[in-house]
């Protein structure tokens, strides 16, 4: 039955010690988190049932209390002795930082936990936790490991649920809730999203009551700026001082009355250079609306944290003046860093890109957005969604600081300020539309589904397909000609998996390879579970370029872009190691077309970014030749970790066994950024890059020789290894020594490897032109 709340927002509130829950954590609210009632939306989730069980959509505006009304439901869910409750978020970054934010009710007893990576893990262990936080991915990784606590569960939430449009996640979501049903788990669900157009057909899906509102605890104006002069909605137009350009003088006009600005942008450069302006402008401007002290604070904070030296130095210098640019480039820690002092009102300007919006939870008094468009590979600069527009003028306003919030759109002619009025100010975001029935999304959760035991037949396959949310807005429910159409390609699907080794049908039942459940509990998609098998079976497959090229060419690891001046050196590196790269077939590299090649060169400059890591090349270094941040260097790291684990458990069930040991250590060697030498001491506790290499140069160069050791012989010998951490190191490698850790391998004596490897150490040595900032983030 499909639940659907029609009554109005109450205007009225409820206050917190009325609520029906536990007196400590009404205690803990009240006194804590400082919270005395709830804001109207908060108040009508919690008529609507959210308390005693039912399931709730709600979809309200930013900062309407959606996370603190989340935190309530799971932790009175958890007291009443409910089951688990379960966070679901999409980043991995985000699911860390909730689980932070949730650790405040570890004082009422409830265990929190946190679980985003090693999809072939059951994780046994969070059966003894209460609430636990996991990324969209990592829970359904769960699902098909069928882990047996998943029925304890009694609470799932889903925050961001308008990612269902997104053609990676969005299907994750959906095949999470077809799992669920088919198990016949049936948990309350409250689904968080952004103001959409269609939150009622989620609600429906959901069988949930809605709670929709456009109520915000700060009133928002949203306008589009021109020569001097802000255009609001509501017909006011504010004329702002004039000063150098529109973004310097929108943004030191909210300072001089005590705001704060967000500034949004289309590329990471545009963030440095930004930030660079700004803070130069406000180093020359006559009037202190800066604490230059308090900055100095924050400065030492990122000098303690930052990986890189080169973009913490860019870093200081812009925020010495109160201004920050905040990207994915940069150090999580950094990232924290920034925010915090935002949020400490001591950063005054912070210019991220489009793409971090979601993830940014800085409220400010003036939202700019400076570029509404944004670079699409293949297509050109296209305009941003009105959704995603909404999403970052939603963060202007700051509860309980300002009176009003702004967001700005910046019109480069007179006519684009009614054309930026109608496209975005005044149209509603675009309604959430389902991509599960795509052709990855379709054959990847076929896949799983099989796999997992879920289905059996044709006939399962569409009734699993049937429950998702793309079924009701495809009417394949109720219309029987989409319903054979579907069935139709499902018979196609199931052809492909054959033909692919991952399943069989017999006598109309499909069963899963051993293959396929290798590939499904890794979380590959079939076409990339195909290239692994091609490669890893391919004669070729003998060395780690080998090995890391297999993984490369994964969709799942972007790529790096070739600029024209780095063509030559790319396919002179290409034409060397030709011999030992799998998967390379059918390419003319004696006299190729760049245009056919352009996407193996970009594999091939990707390729080289991660065997300088592996090759122990310092950060910089990196940054500064393949230009990219921090931040991206570990997501390359767990992109690559996940792949190359993949990629051994293929090796292991295709019998190659020699295969998946070098495969085992490849990913110690990713993990930790070390050569071959160095994979036995990173496995010790408190050892990592640096101090491994400066326990093998002292002499301690196995886990034998480090357990045989004196602690005190350690800690006078290695330089930065005090008495205590090499008692601690040398426990590790007993413990190591008794429960079985992974070996050097044999290093191969192959002659074209030993020149690789030469030509590798010697690109490394070669110090990079000094270049500015600007260029790490084009």
């Amino acid at each position: 039955m499909v639940y659907k709340s029609r009554r109005s927002i109450k205007r009225e509130s409820v206050r917190v010690d009325e609520l029906p829950i536990d007196e400590k954590l009404k205690k803990l609210i009240i006194e804590e988190k400082g919270i005395l009632e709830l804001y109207p939306p908060q108040a009508e989730a919690i008529r609507a049932g959210l308390l005693d069980g039912e399931n709730i959509v709600l979809a309200t505006s930013t900062a309407t209390g959606k996370t603190f009304l989340a935190e309530l439901a799971m932790v009175n869910s958890v007291l009443r002795g409910r089951g688990k409750s379960i966070l679901l978020v999409p980043l991995k970054a985000l699911a860390h930082e909730k689980a932070e934010d949730l650790k405040i009710y570890e004082k009422l007893g409830i265990k929190i936990a946190v679980t985003t990576g090693d999809y072939g893990s059951l994780d046994t262990w969070l059966e003894r936790y209460d609430i636990i936080v996991a990324t969209y991915e990592k829970f359904d990784s769960l699902l098909r490991h069928r882990a047996p606590w998943l029925r304890s569960i009694g609470l799932l939430v889903i925050d961001e649920v308008h990612y269902i449009s997104d053609e990676k996640r969005g299907p994750i979501i959906e095949s999470i809730i077809a799992k669920l049903r088919i198990l016949g788990i049936r948990p309350q669900i409250l689904a968080l999203s952004a103001t959409i157009d269609n939150a009622d057909e989620i609600a429906d899906w959901l069988e949930a009551r809605l709670v929709r509102s456009s109520w915000r605890p700060v009133k928002l104006r949203e306008g589009v700026y021109f020569d001097g002069k802000i255009h609001f909605n509501d017909g006011e137009v504010l004329e702002i001082k004039k000063l150098r350009d529109p973004v310097t003088d929108l943004a030191i006009d909210c300072l001089e009355n005590d705001g704060q600005v967000l500034i949004f942008t289309n590329s990471r450069s545009n963030t440095v250079k930004l930030a660079n302006s700004l803070a130069q402008f406000i180093a020359g401007y006559g009037k202190k609306i800066i604490d230059i002290e308090e900055t100095g604070k924050v400065i030492s904070k990122i000098d303690e944290v930052s990986s890189s030296k080169l973009i913490a130095e860019e870093l200081k210098r812009v925020v010495k003046y109160g201004v920050a640019f905040h990207h994915a480039g940069l150090d999580h820690e950094v990232r924290k860093i920034i925010e915090r002092a935002y949020r400490d009102k001591i950063v005054k300007i912070v210019v991220a890109t489009t793409t971090l919006a979601a993830g940014v939870n800085l409220p400010a008094r003036r939202v700019i957005i400076h570029e509404y468009r944004r670079y699409e590979p293949g297509i050109g600069f296209e305009p941003i969604p009105v959704a995603e527009y909404k999403q970052m003028a939603g963060r202007a306003g700051r509860p309980r600081l300002d009176p009003y919030g702004e967001a700005v759109l910046i019109a480069r002619r007179e006519e684009e300020i009614e054309q930026l009025m109608d496209y975005y100010v005044r149209s509603s975001p675009e309604p959430v539309v389902s991509k599960f029935y795509k052709d990855k999304p379709l054959s990847t959760h076929i896949l799983a589904a099989v796999a997992g035991r879920y289905v059996e037949t044709i006939k399962d396959i569409v009734t699993f397909l049937s429950l998702t949310l793309a079924a009701r807005q495809r009417g394949v429910l109720n219309n029987v000609v989409f319903r054979n159409l579907l069935e139709s390609r499902v018979l196609n699907i199931v052809k492909m998996l054959q033909e692919s080794e991952l399943a069989e049908l017999r006598n109309g039942k499909i069963r899963p390879t051993k293959l396929g459940v290798t590939a499904a509990l890794n979380y590959l998609d079939p076409d990339t579970a195909k290239m692994f098998v091609r490669g890893l079976r391919d004669d070729r497959a003998i060395t780690e370029i080998s090995y890391l090229y297999i993984v490369v060419k994964s969709p799942e690891v972007p790529k790096l872009r070739i600029k024209k001046s780095e063509i030559e050196k790319y396919l002179s590196i290409l034409r060397d190691w030709s011999d030992m790269l799998p998967l390379l077939e059918n390419v003319d590299l004696e006299d190729p077309d760049i245009e056919n090649v352009r996407t193996i060169l970009e594999e091939i400059k990707t390729l080289c970014l991660i065997l300088d890591w592996i090759s122990e090349a310092p950060e910089d270094t990196i940054v500064m030749k393949y230009e990219v941040g921090p931040g991206d260097i570990r997501m390359y790291v767990d992109t690559l970790e996940w792949l190359i684990n993949a990629a051994s458990q293929i090796a292991r069930t295709l019998n190659l066994d020699d295969k998946a040991e070098k495969l085992d250590i490849l990913k110690i060697r990713i993990r930790y950024g070390v050569r071959n030498e160095l994979v036995e001491l990173v496995q010790l506790e408190g050892v990592g890059r640096a101090r491994a290499r400066a326990l093998y140069e002292a002499g301690y160069r196995t886990i034998e020789d480090i357990a045989r050791a004196d602690p005190r012989e350690i800690s006078r010998r290695v330089k930065g290894v005090g008495e205590r951490l090499a008692k601690i190191i040398v426990e590790s490698a007993r413990e190591l020594l008794k429960k079985g850790y992974i070996k050097i391998g044999k290093v191969s004596e192959r002659p074209e490897e030993k020149k690789i490897e030469e030509k590798i150490r010697q690109s490394i040595s070669e110090r990079p032109r000094q270049r500015s900032i600007l260029d790490y983030f084009t």
